[in-house]
């Protein structure tokens, strides 16, 4: 290498240097301009998703309430149901012991030795078989 070719490698380097930098401020721009339309995504996404997400929590409040709403209604059938077939319920049983316990505190307690007791029957007793009557001997004329 001559002296007189200093120049020239100098303009060459930094023709080189100015080469690389123009290729590396591209690669710069085009790499950022992919975070940028990344994050966009990103950003539309996570928006969507909220949407998403608030449409699916309204659907399940709906869902409950209906199902609630169902649930009531089927029960209200049953009750009217129970009702006009005259059949006894719980609380038809709660309300008549709640009564019998009110008379009882009315009455006072039972007195001592004589409690309130089911008396048992005494079997039936087998009657003896009956033996025919003897007819009476018919009458002369």
């Amino acid at each position: 290498m001559d002296f007189n070719d200093l120049p020239y490698l100098i303009l060459g380097s930094m023709a080189a240097v100015k080469d690389d930098s123009i290729r590396n401020v591209d690669e710069m721009i085009s790499k950022g301009k992919e975070i940028a339309e990344g994050t966009k995504s990103k950003v539309k996404q996570t928006a969507e998703d909220r949407r998403l997400e608030a449409t699916f929590q309204d659907l399940v409040k709906k869902g409950k309430k209906e199902s609630e709403d169902l649930v009531d209604a089927i029960g209200k059938v049953i009750k009217d149901t129970l009702n006009s077939l005259g059949v006894v319920t719980k609380s038809d049983i709660k309300a008549v012991e709640r009564r019998l316990d009110s008379v009882e505190k009315k009455l006072g307690p039972a007195p001592a030795g004589k409690k309130a007791t089911a008396k048992k029957k005494a079997p039936a007793k087998k009657k003896a078989a009956r033996k025919p009557a003897k007819k009476a001997p018919a009458k002369k004329k």
